[in-house]
């Protein structure tokens, strides 16, 4: 046969290419270790959003909320002495 004629005929059934077998065992192995390696990497990225807010929750949150209470009462203070003149 020439390699034109091969390269032209129909492709053969997967059965007889891989010598009996179908090919659906290896296909279903490799979509379960798909699976656990998206589980796997679902699981990390939980993990390291958890330990990342878990550090937000340290005494900084406390210091940038007081300093924020702090601007909002000087921004509240400043209207008033701005206002208190006019009346």
């Amino acid at each position: 046969m020439s390699l034109r004629a091969r390269y032209n005929e129909a492709p053969r059934p997967l059965s007889s290419r891989a010598g009996g077998r179908t090919g659906t065992l290896s296909s279903e192995r490799d979509s379960k270790s798909i699976i656990r390696q998206w589980d796997r990497e679902i699981e990390t990225e939980l993990r390291r959003e958890a330990a990342a807010s878990a550090g937000a929750r340290g005494p900084w949150k406390a210091v940038v909320w007081g300093a924020l209470w702090c601007l909002w009462l000087t921004v509240l203070f400043g209207a008033v002495a701005l206002i208190r003149p006019l009346h």
